[in-house]
């Protein structure tokens, strides 16, 4: 029982996370300051992963973990999409109407940012660590690039729709808990992967948000009368090593 007891209160300390209300802003202001506090859940959460790979006692909860979940094989296998939800919940309430925090353009490009980071870092670190997974199909575990994205995308829509309404913080932080669930349900990722996935997406975003004022004067400072209407956005997924990560596009 302290097992499922355990993983049922760290997603919960993520969802109350992504629950904050409004998004890291009192005012409806489109540049997010930098806070030291929005640091220390994301950087716990890949620091509990980190450990993870060489702690004995974390690994065994991790096995634990595994073998509670996993009595007779049985997988539910939509966490290969779930993990989009978020980001089409943003583009969707935009084209209905309901405007967020930025205009189209510059979602995109705050999207396009944190795919950036978040791809390079989980490459990054599966090649430096091949922690093989729990199926034993390949060395490709640590971090789950899966919860990573959702966990992107739920903090994505936490910054354009928090201040709108907590409900859709909420909902995305569902969400995005209910993939990293499925990982480890599906064999796919110990507990360990899961949380440092959820970190790395959780400052991947909150790193595009913090830096998107100075790429945007740097990108756009001669393109003043661009508008929506001039570019094309490509999201498509991208599978590698047995992982699947979101691949971004940007012309204008």
């Amino acid at each position: 029982m302290k097992l499922p007891f355990l993983f049922l209160v760290l997603f919960c300390a993520i969802m109350c996370y992504g629950q904050q209300q409004p998004a890291d802003s009192i005012s409806i202001n489109k540049d997010v300051k930098f806070k030291y506090q929005s640091l220390f859940i994301p950087a716990g959460l890949v620091t509990y992963g980190v450990i993870g790979i060489k702690n004995d006692p974390i690994k065994k909860w991790d096995q634990d973990l595994r073998t509670t979940l996993q009595p007779d094989g049985t997988k539910i296998d939509i966490d290969d999409y779930t993990l989009f939800v978020p980001i089409a919940a943003v583009y969707g309430l935009d084209l209905a109407g309901i405007k967020g925090r930025n205009n189209m353009l510059d979602k995109t490009v705050i999207l396009g940012t944190s795919t950036l980071f978040l791809y390079s870092s989980v490459n990054l670190i599966k090649n430096n660590t091949n922690i093989r997974r729990p199926s034993g199909k390949s060395q490709s575990s640590f971090p789950s690039g899966h919860t990573a994205i959702s966990f992107m995308a739920a903090e994505f829509l936490h910054q354009e729709y928090g201040h709108v309404s907590p409900w859709y913080s909420i909902a995305g932080y569902t969400i995005a808990a209910s993939t990293g669930f499925l990982r480890i349900y599906n064999d796919k990722h110990w507990l360990s992967d899961v949380a440092a996935g959820a970190g790395i997406g959780i400052l991947s975003t909150k790193i595009a948000y913090w830096l998107h004022p100075l790429i945007k004067s740097v990108i756009f400072k001669n393109k003043s009368k661009l508008n929506e209407s001039q570019v094309q956005l490509n999201i498509a997924p991208l599978y590698t090593r047995n992982e699947l990560l979101l691949a971004t596009s940007l012309r204008f």
